[in-house]
This record gives structure tokens, sequence and C-alpha cells, in this order.
């Protein structure tokens, strides 16, 4: 029987396959067909930036009944905490895997992205002494405003009990309140330690906050005490009060709604922005560019991430951000075509996905200024040399392997028999979604010792004992690891 010839299979463009790898969570062939004329047509519309615009995947809808114990109540977890039935740590590395998940398996893909953003720009460790029990409805309410506005994101999010607990805002009193959250408020999450405020306005930022508490040990629900409020003049970068109230709760609100719509915040959420998703070292203009639309549309986060999608850095920028431990193991599971089923142990691979990257465990830094970003932190050889053995445990199958089912290597070959370099070109455009290049074919030939001619078929060793091999000279490549 006649050898059919090779027909190269197709891949997106270099636009599209930028927008797959810095706007969503990685390249794959499931995204690749959302990603043509009419999504490039469409990329500056409101409609491509709705999540509810886009049909989940039954796996993404599933997802929360894979880890039912994130929904309890906080006052349940806390209780199995005591006991011991279930431990803080459990309910972190819970809510990592799951994180991780939804970004392999979700079909909303801005969304994910975001949701990874705004989680480290107004970062709550995941497993700390008490914020872990409010932890996942934290996460739920990044969710819910990741494509909002700023100013509505910040009253929630630094209102909300996970950051009270983890910020010690709980803690304060009338007579003492705690500076912390305050502080960080400013230096962190706002405008910026550029902003020169003073240590009397840390101070006051702390005064304004006060009185916002939860209920700890008991209950676990947040509340608002105006026992606790402490009261006097406040002044912080331009806001003012006579804060002569015991029931502060609405100054509290417009303070943070001031500071989200301050200049100098703009500047800060552009340049966390531009450093995310252009450059490690963004320009004046993209980040003056981006922070001009911020400020315009009243702090509307999608406003802001078309003007950076259409900003000529962004498109210049192609290949050249290192991917994060997390974020190598979203994609290579992705481009793998890993189908992880509902977990049964510790040892299944949806709830074992936070250990795989051999990196800081998703959602627990342990400051909080969030995770680095950018390739000073992330492209030592220790870490590179982390990310290979991912790569081929996964690419194996050889772990974790339970409740997970793994692509063999045969079943990779498009037709019953193709020329090794022919394989290798359809490889890469199923894994990278570009053609191969004599770079990645000479390295394919050393790692496995054939030749471009030699023949391969699915019992050939190249598609059996070292497709390991094959596949790992691609996902090892700087075309993989760089997005």
């Amino acid at each position: 029987m006649p050898v059919k010839p090779y027909a190269p299979t197709k891949t997106p463009t270099s636009g599209q396959r930028h927008l797959m790898n810095r706007m969503g969570c990685g390249y794959s062939r499931s995204t690749s067909p959302r990603c043509g004329p009419r999504a490039r047509r469409e990329a500056g519309s409101s409609s491509s930036w709705t999540p509810s615009s886009v049909k989940e995947s039954a796996r993404a809808r599933d997802l929360s009944s894979w880890f039912p114990d994130l929904r309890e109540s906080p006052s349940t977890k806390w209780q199995k905490q005591e006991d011991g039935t279930k431990l803080a740590w459990s309910y972190a590395a819970d809510l990592g895997s799951y994180s991780m998940m939804r970004r392999v398996y979700s079909r909303r893909q801005v969304l994910e992205t975001m949701v990874d953003f705004w989680s480290n720009a107004l970062h709550v460790h995941a497993g700390t002494d008490l914020a872990w029990v409010h932890r996942s409805s934290y996460d739920d309410l990044l969710r819910r405003h990741a494509l909002g506005r700023f100013d509505e994101l910040l009253v929630e999010a630094t209102l909300h009990p996970a950051m009270l607990l983890y910020l010690d805002n709980w803690r304060s009193t009338r007579r003492a309140p705690n500076e912390n959250h305050g502080r960080e408020l400013l230096e962190l999450h706002t405008v910026g330690r550029s902003a020169s405020y003073s240590e009397q306005m840390v101070k006051d930022s702390a005064k304004i906050l006060s009185g916002y508490t939860v209920d700890t040990f008991a209950s676990w629900q947040p509340f608002y005490s105006g026992s606790r409020h402490a009261t006097g003049p406040v002044t912080v970068l331009g806001f003012s009060a006579a804060n002569s109230s015991r029931d502060g709760a609405e100054l509290a609100r417009e303070y943070l709604r001031y500071l989200a719509r301050h200049p100098l915040t703009a500047q800060n959420i552009a340049r966390k922005l531009a450093r995310y998703f252009v450059s490690d070292n963004p320009s004046a203009k993209l980040i003056g560019d981006l922070a001009k639309v911020f400020t315009a549309s009243g702090t509307d986060i999608k406003a802001t991430l078309r003007a950076l999608v259409a900003h000529p850095e962004f498109k210049a920028a192609r290949g050249t951000l290192v991917r994060t431990p997390v974020e190598d193991f979203v994609a290579t599971c992705r481009v793998l075509q890993v189908v992880a089923e509902k977990p049964t142990s510790n040892a299944s691979f949806a709830r074992a996905a936070i250990w795989v990257p051999k990196a800081t465990l998703l959602y627990q830094w342990p400051r909080p200024d969030g995770a680095p970003t950018g390739d000073a932190a992330w492209a030592s050889a220790s870490r590179m040399l982390s990310s290979f053995r991912m790569h081929w445990n996964l690419i194996g199958g050889w772990w974790p392997r339970q409740q997970v089912d793994y692509r063999s290597g045969g079943s990779w070959l498009p037709q019953r028999k193709l020329r090794f370099d022919e394989y290798v070109d359809h490889l890469c455009r199923m894994m990278l979604g570009k053609p191969s290049t004599p770079r990645i074919l000479s390295a394919a030939v050393v790692a496995t010792g054939c030749s471009p001619k030699t023949q391969i078929t699915k019992s050939h060793a190249v598609a059996t004992s070292l497709h390991v091999r094959l596949i790992g000279v691609l996902l090892d490549s700087p075309d993989h690891m760089r997005r």
C-alpha cells in the first residue's frame, strides 16, 4: 500500500498564537479554532471579553464537585482543622489544584488568566494562619470582578474577610489601629511606593479601615464594629475627612474608591499589567497609554486590556516572557491533551496537580507582595531542570498516574507511516502551534539517533520507548518555555 503524502497540520498565525499564550493559558488544539479571522476582528468588542458568552467545557463545569470541601463554611473548616480531620494545608492545596485544573480545561481563558493576575496583585496566602478559612470565597470574588471595574474589585477585595484576616485588620481597635492593612493597601494594592506617602498617612489609612473585622474562632463571619473604629481627622494623598462618626463603614468605601481612581494607582496597575502581559521592562509610553485608558474608562479592566492587546508593544513582544512553573504545567497539560478525571484520593492527578511544578505552591507565596514575575525569578538552571523533569513525567504518563488519561506515543502519529522530519514537523504544529525549524530537527535527531529520512510507524521506537525524548525536545525548548 503506497504511503500517503504528508499534509502539514494547520497552525494558527503568529498573532493568534501570541494571543493564546499571553491572554490565555497557552496554545492548544482546542483553543486554536476560536482564534480565527472572526475572533481577530472582534478582539476590540466587549462581547469577546465577556466570559458568559463563551460556552464552558463540561469538565470545567464539574470541577467544583471534584473539590467539595472548598465549599464548606469557614466554621466547619476551622473545626476540621481543630479536630485533625482536615488541615489548613490540605484546603490550600485543594484550592491550588482546583485553580490549575480550571486553567487547563476552561474555555474562558481570558477570565482564568485575569484571575491569576489579580490573585497575585491582591495576594492572600491560601494557607496562612487564619485567612485560609475564607480563601476559596475570596477566589470566587476575584473571579466575579476579574474583568469588571477595579474600583469595585478593590472595595470588595479589601473588605473581604480573607484580606481582613491576612493583613490583620481584624485586630484593629479604636485605641490601637493595626497599620499592616493600611500600609499594604497603599504600597501594594493601589498607589505604590512612588506616591511618597508619609507614616502619618499610613496611620490614617489604618484608622479609616478600622471597624471592619471578623468573628474569629467562633462563626468566622465578617462584620462592622463601630466600637472598634478609630475616629479623628484623616488625610491620605488628598483624601480628607473629619472621621468623627463611630460608623465609618461608608467612609472606608469612599476612601477605597478614591485610591482606586488615583492617578498613581492607574500607573501602578498599568505597570503590573504591562509586566504580566508584555515585558519585564515595559516602556514608560506603554504604561502611560494604559494608565490613560484605565482612568478615562473609570477603572474598566476590559477596556484597559483591549488597549493593551492593540498596543504595538504587545504585538512586538512575542515569545519573550518565560513561563512560571505553574504556567508551564498548565500549558504542557493543554498541548499533551491530558485528561484528568474526578479525584478519589490525594494521589489522583487533579489533587496532586499543585505538587507537580516543583515550585512555590500556587497562592502560597509567603509575603503579601505576591509571587515574583519575570525572567530573573524563573530562568534559573534549577527551575529549568525541574520543569524538564515535569515535562517528561507528563509526556510519559509517569506521574501523577491515578484518575488520568495520557496519550500514548503512537497516538501522535497522524498516518500509518511518516518520515522522521515530517513527524517532527507534525509534533511541532500540534504542541508549539508552528512548523518545525532546523534547530528543533537537529536536536530531535541527536535525542533519538534517527536520521531525517527514517520512516516512523506506530511500532517504531520513536513512537514507543523514545517518544518521551522526542516530545521532550519540543517542550524543553524555548519555543514552549516562553510565551
